[in-house]
């Protein structure tokens, strides 16, 4: 059986990275449209492990629509996440409705890595986890993938279960439910507190103290927490 050469020094490196079947990726067009087309092609399961802390508002609209997509198509979805996501309450809200929905979720210490496996044959590596929209590689080079699947059982062996360490944190009444759908509504406090029947002072110390318990300091934050709270 004749052995394979490896390629001379002068050989283009585009055409090594082809042969396993990798591709690096620049910029967060490149990253999310990527991510986009394996969750696309899948056929079974996704392991993430995802610093949701750590991307930008695009790129977090974009794993909760594709971890829903994936979940309505019957795949089977792991979220490994840091607990320092637990900060970010938006982050918590969605990790409830996709917990809800039939993904798991399991919290670890100490993960410092952005990384994506698709049916542990295609796996998507992030270049700089505190930045993982920045730049990305994507191989289906059977060995790499097959490590990645491993290191990723065994961080998820030794990490707790989300819905066992949240408990009932963000069970909200429906007086909550209500002034944070008001909250995402365009308009002035006036007409909110109008439609709340009370005054602008009490309005205004309802949704202090509202942002207070959620643990988000703006609006913005308290929309993305009210799409996946308020039922």
């Amino acid at each position: 059986m004749p052995i394979a050469q490896a390629p001379t020094s002068d050989a283009p490196f585009a055409l090594q990275c082809d042969e396993v079947n990798s591709r690096r990726l620049i910029g967060a067009a490149q990253v999310n449209e990527t991510l986009e087309q394996m969750l696309f092609e899948a056929r079974q399961e996704v392991w993430c492990a995802v610093r949701f802390e750590r991307l930008g508002v695009e790129g977090f609209s974009l794993y909760s629509y594709l971890s829903s997509r994936c979940l309505r198509r019957g795949l089977r979805v792991r979220f490994l996440v840091a607990r320092a996501a637990l900060d970010e309450a938006h982050v918590v809200a969605f990790l409830r409705r996709i917990s809800g929905d039939g993904a798991a979720v399991r919290l670890a210490d100490g993960l410092d890595s952005h990384v994506l496996v698709a049916d542990k044959t295609a796996a998507l590596i992030a270049d700089e986890p505190q930045d993982p929209e920045k730049a990305a590689i994507m191989t289906e080079e059977p060995g790499v993938v097959c490590n990645m699947a491993a290191l990723y059982r065994l961080a998820w062996e030794q990490a707790v279960d989300f819905g066992e360490l949240m408990g009932n944190r963000f069970d909200l009444s429906s007086e909550d439910q209500q002034l944070l759908e008001l909250i995402t509504r365009p308009g002035k406090d006036t007409a909110r507190a109008r439609d709340l029947g009370v005054s602008l002072r009490t309005f205004h110390r309802r949704v202090a103290d509202l942002y207070e318990r959620l643990g988000v300091t703006s609006r913005v934050e308290a929309v993305l927490v009210a799409r996946d709270l308020v039922l």
